[in-house]
């Protein structure tokens, strides 16, 4: 499972790149924040008299800091860890301490000073408490240097003369193969259109046997509710979900599953609010503690003062260059650093190590010099724009209201949400209807709105908003109007905030997918009691997925498929921006093409226990949340339409995917993660389970970030994001037979889904797959003569293997073919879009279920009745 990043030349594991780059980040940002502190001492030293501002936002500042360095300085020691060199492994854990007793003493320290600035200016030290306080810190973080340059491979090399080869990581063996000679059935995404179909396809693939003589189904998305469903009522009995049964007539009250009732509605629009709350808390907090450091700086340096009847900006105050100079000089070190290639490289061949020194030394500069450029030169050139702090800036008074607490600012906010909302809404039916064709220029025109406009418009606003946000706080704390750079109570309430929301919840929590996890669980999970009765199954009930997807008393296994959004060029072909994961009874994770490293999949049951220590995060509702997780603000493979809305989705709390553990993380021989005994390591595990959970920085990579294999964690959609039919995964897994139930929107007559799934089998495994849909067609005709069709997938020939492999594969698609039940016919002719009805539609009605259930139904027995269908699979 080697990775290659950065120039490690495929000679590190993914692990072990993701954690190098988890601490380099860490020590960056500690980094940045010691930084900030340079020009607020700099102040306190200069003073001569009163320096409270400067001296307390320095310990603030410093707050912060020190819980940077103590995270940088754990990441480098689990890093040493992770390398398995056991002398420098205990080196580390001192250093680490050392860090660790540093950053109490430095607590201590901020403690101390911050009454002595109350009414004169003290220094900024206490004495020889300081310098031992420093003198542990450095010493900490010299040996953890050491140490991190010794188990490097360069280090290996000139301390001992010997190549340092990866950690050994465990790689199980590939599960290709694990349904060879046996038959497989998918279930494709499509919502509760697919659920409705492919619960009338499975229920007459039961009533043939076939259902019990598959070794695996395959769910996908709104497929995978029904393979689901089906799989753990038939634990309990063996006609799941037969015509008559109890368990259906329960279904069929359950077809509004996601708001079905009064109570549903409520906690849905609750759910919305609480994301979109903390989500606006979160963006608040960052932008009031940089206008507040901000608004400071720019005061001290005169950028920002109060003139007689406006605010004065000036980029050179005093006719000093020194201000430009700090806001340009990290942009101009990246330019620097591109030039100086450019010439070496005009002279003579430069050494890669060099090339790769300069390329990173210009990235860094980049990444950095952007934001400082923008905050020290964008921010007092929009307050320079804006003109009159208060007064007329030409902007419409509801945005400069936004942060007044005043009526006009309440009304001005709750405009701005109902606005966001109704965008969202708008974007949303605009990418369901996307595809469609209409001649009326009215849908042409409304369809433009909604897929171009709507999209950009919603990010443009937020944009703004938080824009005019950010310039008014930075210029009340510059000029001291309506907001006082000495009222410290600010301070106390961010941070409580702060902690407030890292104490009661996290970027999973805040998400939709806790509340379409329990609607899905309570509509389609369901037991048949010994009275006869349907029943759902208790939510509180952990249906493990290690022990929920096996068969029990017979019947296939449960696999269902998502995507792991993923943005690496090491990994992924451009814009496809996913791998797939699969959730497996035996093992889970990322599989996919044979160019991916090895050991993507974990054993399922260790990997329960490091997402969750009390087991709620890979259960069989939670898989089926997540692979149903289409509005997400990262979407795979069709990121390229959903990129525009991105933040606004993140902001909106539109978010269904989930944040899971990297499975090329923790990838052992054995369990890194076992069951817990005795009481002192159950706590243990459990606030470190707590504390672990995604924060806000996870949410920032949904809303404008690049996801990353490297990452400690992936972010799980929709399995439709890579493939919508399952096909590819139950092909990588070379079954004899494939029957493939397609719910799909397709356009009509074009089954683009069959067509990305035979391209991505042939890209990814090398398997070609000869299948022709023209009998499916309906070209002229008033519909297709039949709606099932069949091919033959072609493996690559392994080593010793005398011919190819084959898989045969039968697929069945929703559309209307043949003659049909006159109640069909009935439906059809009042639904002109029956059956291919609208994903983004999920609230049916009796009558809407029970057509595409029988259409579903009436299909299958079509495919299944030919007589050379019926003899192929009797074969098996």
């Amino acid at each position: 499972m080697l990775g290659e990043s950065e120039g490690t030349k495929g000679d590190a594991t993914i692990e072990q790149i993701g954690r190098r780059r988890t601490f380099t980040r860490t020590l960056q940002l500690a980094i940045v924040l010691a930084v900030v502190q340079a020009p607020m001492r700099s102040a306190v030293q200069s003073a001569t008299a009163v320096c409270e501002v400067p001296a307390r936002l320095s310990l603030l500042v410093d707050g912060l800091f020190i819980m940077a360095y103590v995270y940088a300085a754990y990441r480098a020691y689990k890093y040493v860890k992770f390398l398995d060199r056991q002398s420098w492994q205990r080196i580390a854990a001192i250093g680490a301490w050392l860090v660790c007793v540093a950053a109490v003493l430095d607590v201590i320290e901020d403690i101390r000073l911050w009454p002595e600035f109350a009414n004169s200016c003290a220094d900024l030290s206490t004495g020889a408490f300081t310098w031992v306080m420093r003198g542990i810190g450095v010493l900490g973080a010299i040996v953890l240097a050491v140490c991190y340059f010794a188990t490097s491979r360069y280090g290996q090399r000139k301390l001992y003369g010997v190549r340092l080869d990866p950690p050994a990581t465990f790689t199980q063996d590939g599960d290709a193969g694990v349904d060879a000679g046996r038959l497989v059935i998918t279930c494709s995404g499509g919502g509760i259109r697919s659920a409705s179909f492919c619960l009338g396809a499975l229920q007459h693939l039961r009533e043939q046997g076939l259902y019990d003589k598959a070794s695996t189904v395959i769910g996908v998305s709104g497929g995978g509710y029904m393979a689901a469903a089906f799989h753990v009522l038939r634990r309990a009995c063996p006609d799941p979900f037969a015509q008559g049964s109890p368990e259906l007539a329960r279904l069929r009250r359950q077809t509004r599953y996601l708001l079905q009732g009064g109570p549903a509605i409520f906690r849905a629009g609750l759910s919305v609010l609480f994301g979109l709350v903390v989500n606006l808390l979160l963006i608040g907090i960052m932008l009031r503690a940089i206008a507040w450091v901000l608004g400071w700086y720019l005061a001290d340096q005169g950028v920002v003062v109060r003139g007689f009847t406006d605010v004065q900006v000036s980029l050179r105050p005093g006719g000093s260059w020194t201000y430009l100079i700090t806001a340009t000089a990290l942009l101009a070190i990246s330019a620097a650093t591109f030039v100086l290639e450019k010439v070496w490289d005009r002279w003579a061949r430069m050494p890669d190590v060099v090339r790769r020194i300069l390329s990173s030394l210009g990235s860094a500069s980049l990444l950095y010099g952007v934001p400082v450029a923008v905050l020290l030169l964008g921010v007092p050139g929009g307050l320079y724009l804006l003109g009159k702090l208060p007064g007329d800036t030409g902007l419409p008074s509801e945005l400069l209201a936004l942060v007044d607490p005043t009526k006009q600012g309440v009304a001005s906010f709750s405009a701005l949400v109902v606005v966001l909302i109704g965008l969202g809404r708008a974007v949303w039916n605009g990418l369901s209807a996307e595809g469609k064709e209409s001649n009326k220029l009215r849908d042409r025109l409304l369809a433009f709105a909604q897929t171009k406009l709507a999209p950009w418009a919603g990010t443009a606003i937020i944009v703004l908003a938080s824009v005019v946000v950010l310039l008014r706080w930075t210029g009340g704390y510059a000029i001291g109007e309506n907001l006082r750079p000495d009222d410290w109570s600010v301070a106390v309430v961010l941070a409580a905030i702060a902690a407030g929301i890292k104490l009661f919840t996290d970027a999973n929590r805040t998400s939709l997918h806790s509340f379409y996890r329990e609607r899905l669980s309570r509509a389609f999970l369901v037991t048949r009691k010994p009275n006869g009765a349907a029943a759902s199954l208790d939510y509180y009930k952990r249906l493990r997925y290690s022990e929920w997807a096996k068969p029990d008393g017979g019947g296939p296994q449960l696999v269902i498929a998502g995507v792991a959004n993923v943005e690496d060029a090491d990994f992924v072909p451009t814009q496809r921006d996913c791998v797939p994961f699969v959730f497996d009874a035996e093992r889970i994770g990322i599989v996919g093409d044979r160019s991916l490293p090895d050991g993507g999949r974990r054993q399922t049951g260790d990997y329960e226990r490091e997402a969750d220590m009390l087991l709620r995060e890979v259960t069989v509702p939670a898989a089926m949340a997540i692979s149903g997780a289409a509005l997400s603000p990262l979407t795979g493979r069709v990121n390229g339409r959903t990129r525009p809305i991105r933040l606004l989705l993140a902001v909106l709390n539109a978010r269904l995917g989930v944040w899971l553990p990297n499975p090329y993380w923790n990838n052992r021989a054995e369990p890194a993660f076992p069951e817990v005994r005795g009481v002192v390591p159950a706590i243990r595990r459990y606030v470190g389970s707590v504390i672990d959970k995604p924060g806000p920085y996870r949410l920032l990579r949904e809303a404008i970030g690049s996801p990353s294999m490297y990452d400690r964690r992936i972010y799980v959609t929709d399995g439709g994001h890579y493939d919508n039919l399952g096909l590819v995964e139950a092909l990588r897994r070379k079954p004899a037979q494939v029957i493939v139930i397609d719910a799909s929107n397709d356009a009509e007559d074009r089954f683009n889904a069959l067509a990305e799934a035979i391209a991505t089998a042939r890209m990814d495994h090398g398997i070609e797959v000869d299948i022709d849909p023209s009998s499916m067609r309906r070209g002229s005709k008033p519909r297709a003569d039949r709606a099932w069709t069949y091919g033959i997938a072609t493996h690559p020939q392994a080593a010793g293997e005398p011919k190819p492999y084959k898989t045969e594969i039968f697929l069945v698609k929703a559309l209307l073919a043949g003659q049909l039940g006159w109640d069909l016919e009935q439906y059809a002719l009042g639904h002109s879009d029956f059956p291919r009805r609208t994903t983004s539609d999920q609230f049916y009605d009796e009558w809407d279920f029970e057509a595409y259930r029988e259409l579903g139904y009436t299909l299958a027995e079509s495919l299944t009745s030919h007589h050379r269908v019926r003899d192929r699979l009797a074969d098996l």
